[in-house]
């Protein structure tokens, strides 16, 4: 949708998922999970020695899987994966943005744990006359003499689909779980760990720092917290809390390229986390916000800028704004054909009501956060994605 953060969604867009889907992305489930006083969204792995004992059989025959399981040093994907992690935090750069490198997950580095498996098993078949009969049969055909004993009916499905992919294509598909590699390891959902917060938060605070840093700002005279405040329409941030002199210095450093709109969608994400109830977003604001963001998007004129009349909007010329969405619309090649009325019904209703309820009755959206030694704090909501950086407590993973 061009340039715009997508954040708030009417019944009617709502009513027809498959349009969400092309636009915005598949939405992932939510689930609530804590780690280190904070709430969010997360991936949650934990070994169970009662579970390893449940899935390991005792019977009798080859085990040559299970073998291969117990050669492969999980910890060390999950220490390869914090190092990455940390090392993209120490080379933040000047500008803010969460999703300048792509997160290390717990899921992404028991992928490889998975690939590494599966590429061992996959040469041994292809060193077989038919890699794909010797796949079957050491899975489903218990006469022959490759059959694994050592596995699950879950498992063995598993196995028999992984090992055919790496087989076929070199590859495989997604983390599954249930993997006689993981046993024992409890997940809890498909949500985004929520040590990605973390680690966006630390990625920023770094950013911040150095951009600070750069601007001769001493960060060490911030006794107190101050705090940012983003417009949501302009994304210009605005200090408050320091002496005048700082105050210039770190808005001028602060506002350059998209580093109000980053830290604008930064603010936003944490404040809508399961359980954080922030009191900066309300159901008006997010529509009045939307309302701007899409008619700006496709024609270039900021509401609030033209005349309020009729349940809709007019440019100085007398040209209604919704007749150059519809316009837009059609004529962009982002919205596919099928999608084009019900987004331009959005859009309509998304205008008509904010029209109707007047554009200065309605609150902005606009997002604060504090900022002090320990970086950025959220504020004005009950969770909090504080990063204490020489804190002992938080660990990027837990899982082993």
């Amino acid at each position: 949708m061009g340039d715009t953060m997508n954040i708030f969604f009417n019944s009617r867009i709502y009513a027809n998922q498959s349009l969400l889907n092309v636009l915005f992305g598949q939405q992932q489930k939510a689930t609530i999970s804590r780690s280190n006083g904070c709430i969010g969204t997360r991936d949650t792995l934990t070994i169970s020695a009662s579970g390893k004992e449940k899935l390991t059989k005792s019977t009798s025959g080859r085990t040559h899987n299970t073998s291969i399981d117990s050669s492969i040093d999980l910890k060390s994907y999950i220490a390869s994966a914090k190092k990455t992690n940390q090392e993209i935090i120490e080379n933040a750069g000047t500008q803010i943005n969460a999703k300048t490198s792509e997160y290390m997950s717990t899921g992404k580095a028991f992928r490889e744990a998975l690939t590494e498996k599966y590429s061992k098993l996959a040469a041994e078949a292809k060193t077989h006359s038919n890699p794909e009969n010797y796949i079957h049969s050491k899975y489903f055909d218990k006469s022959s003499e490759y059959y694994e004993t050592n596995l699950t009916d879950t498992e063995r499905r598993i196995a028999y689909n992984y090992e055919m992919q790496m087989c076929r294509t070199g590859k495989i598909n997604g983390v599954n779980y249930q993997d006689s590699l993981f046993r024992g390891i409890e997940v809890d959902g498909d949500s985004v760990d929520s040590d990605k917060i973390q680690f966006e938060r630390a990625l920023i605070n770094s950013q911040i720092s150095n951009i600070l840093k750069q601007a001769g700002v001493d960060t060490s005279s911030i006794t107190k917290d101050c705090t940012f405040t983003v417009d949501p329409y302009s994304y210009e941030i605005t200090v408050d809390g320091v002496d005048e002199e700082t105050k210039v210095l770190m808005q001028d450093a602060l506002n350059v390229g998209d580093n109000g709109k980053n830290l604008y969608k930064h603010i936003y994400y944490c404040s809508t986390q399961d359980g954080c109830e922030s009191s900066q977003i309300t159901k008006e604001s997010k529509m009045k916000y939307e309302a701007y963001h899409q008619v700006y998007s496709y024609t270039g004129y900021e509401l609030d800028k033209l005349e309020e009349k009729n349940g809709t909007y007019y440019t100085e010329s007398g040209e209604n704004i919704l007749d150059l969405v519809d316009k837009a619309v059609e004529d962009s090649g982002k919205v596919p054909k099928e999608f084009k009325q019900q987004m331009k019904n959005w859009i309509h209703d998304l205008v008509s009501t904010m029209s109707t309820k007047g554009w200065n009755n309605v609150p902005d959206m606009t997002l604060s956060i504090l900022y002090g030694k320990s970086g950025l704090k959220d504020m004005n909501q009950l969770i909090t994605y504080q990063y204490e950086a020489d804190s002992t407590n938080r660990q990027w993973y837990s899982v082993l």
